[in-house]
């Protein structure tokens, strides 16, 4: 449809009304029937720079550009925005760590950003107005290993980050990405790795035991009208039952995003528990973990999400 094809369009770049005619390759009659309609559902802005020129927009506030690692993790975000998609266009895009997704949220390119809470805590000490608004799961990491000792793989600034810390006989070496991780295992460069779900599962690792919150999904400023919204929904999610047939539902939709087969993702989802609430508590731990100053801002960091009292 013309009007998905132009909402793909925004969700990349603003854009003249009359290059948007030219690069969509439709009539000027039908493309302004479009934005009329897009402006009237409150999904695009569009604002008269001239007498001919006319700079079309997402709006912000009736949109919604969600960042997010490669795992299953996120299977509820996914569940939830498909569940909105009518009401609330929506993007995602899937980052090789989180350190490239939330700087993408500092600068405004992401209005959502599902990430390790550690990672938006330094980022939160950079940018006051990034803060967590709900919570993710528990779990969903463990290790793979050939040997007991040498090096072992990680990704900076998470919760694999911290977990690699507890094995002193073995020494961190730091990775962009899951797959440049599981290539250099795979080739002997490491002797270990810690690694999170569905790739956890597929390469017969050993879980660790759920401690402490992993992810939490970041929001920077105040949230906008689609971002509360999204948010409702997706506690309804996680707070609903885990049948059989919304494992399905939700590994097959998590599944396209993350680019893994189904199984995959339904096999992996029995390491998690999922939770939107975040314990102050364990924030301090991992803080100290990673030797970042606790400092007194840490109540107002978790202000917008759901806090388990210490």
């Amino acid at each position: 449809m013309l009007k998905d094809r132009v909402l793909d369009l925004l969700f990349k770049e603003e854009i003249t009304q009359k290059e948007l005619t030219t690069r969509l390759k439709s009539s000027r009659s039908r493309i302004s029937e479009v934005l009329r309609q897009l402006e009237k559902q409150g999904f695009i802005i569009r604002k008269r720079i001239s007498q001919r020129t006319v700079i079309v927009s997402l709006n912000h506030s009736g949109t919604l550009r969600v960042g997010l690692l490669r795992s299953a993790e996120y299977v509820h975000v996914i569940s939830a925005l498909h569940d909105l998609e009518d009401r609330i266009p929506f993007r995602v895009t899937v980052y090789d760590n989180s350190l490239e997704a939330l700087k993408e949220l500092m600068t405004g390119s992401e209005d959502i950003v599902a990430s390790p809470l550690i990672s938006g805590y330094f980022f939160y000490l950079i940018d006051r107005s990034i803060r967590p608004v709900a919570g993710v799961a528990q779990g969903g990491a463990g290790l793979i290993k050939r040997k007991e000792s040498g090096r072992i793989g990680t990704t900076p600034l998470s919760r694999m980050d911290r977990d690699s810390r507890e094995f002193a006989n073995y020494e961190q070496v730091y990775f962009k990405s899951i797959e440049d991780m599981l290539r250099s295992y795979k080739k002997g460069e490491i002797e270990a790795a810690q690694i999170w779900e569905p790739f956890l599962t597929m390469n017969h690792g050993v879980k660790n035991p759920p401690s402490g919150i992993c992810c939490c999904l970041f929001n920077r400023g105040k949230p906008a009208k689609s971002v509360n919204a999204f948010i409702e929904r997706y506690k309804e999610r996680v707070n609903g039952k885990l049948t059989l047939e919304v494992r399905k539902e939700i590994s097959r939709q998590m599944s396209e995003v993350i680019d893994v087969r189904e199984s995959d993702v339904f096999d992996s989802l029995d390491s998690y528990i999922f939770t939107t609430t975040v314990s102050r508590e364990d924030l301090e731990k991992q803080i100290e973990t990673f030797g970042l100053p606790v400092v007194k801002e840490v109540e107002p960091f978790l202000e917008r999400t759901s806090k388990v009292p210490v």
